[in-house]
């Protein structure tokens, strides 16, 4: 019997800002442009890069990438390597949030003025 592969429905945002809360959470994304695409358990880095960035038309040369996870939709993990796939699939089930940011050694986010944490992609 074989299984098949996990997938998750991925919202690229790109080329807006993550902004912070005034408590200090992450909070809404401003600007920009976002795309979905579905990606597959055991996708390389490489490849997710390649499938992200083509899908919302940017290169991918000095591009950092960070996900949310169904637990805390505030906190965004970078994504280096192939661990960073994968968490992304462990602490994720059906769909997932990734964030395109411009490499630099420290992507912080802006600051902003909401109080509350957003619990729904469609709120972001």
């Amino acid at each position: 019997m074989s299984m098949t592969p996990r997938k998750l429905m991925c919202f690229c945002y790109s080329g807006g800002e993550r902004m912070a809360n005034t408590d200090g959470t992450l909070g809404k994304y401003s600007g920009g442009v976002y795309e979905t695409t579905l990606i597959e358990e055991g996708i390389s880095y490489d490849d997710f890069v390649v499938k992200v960035c083509s899908r919302i038309d940017i290169s991918n040369d000095g591009k950092s990438f960070f996900n949310s996870t169904i637990r805390d939709k505030s906190k965004h993990l970078h994504m280096r390597d192939e661990d960073g796939i994968s968490m992304m699939f462990h602490l994720n089930e059906d769909e997932v949030v990734i964030y395109v940011e411009e490499n630099t050694f420290v992507n912080p986010p802006k600051q902003c003025n909401i109080s509350s944490r957003y619990t729904s992609y469609f709120d972001i």
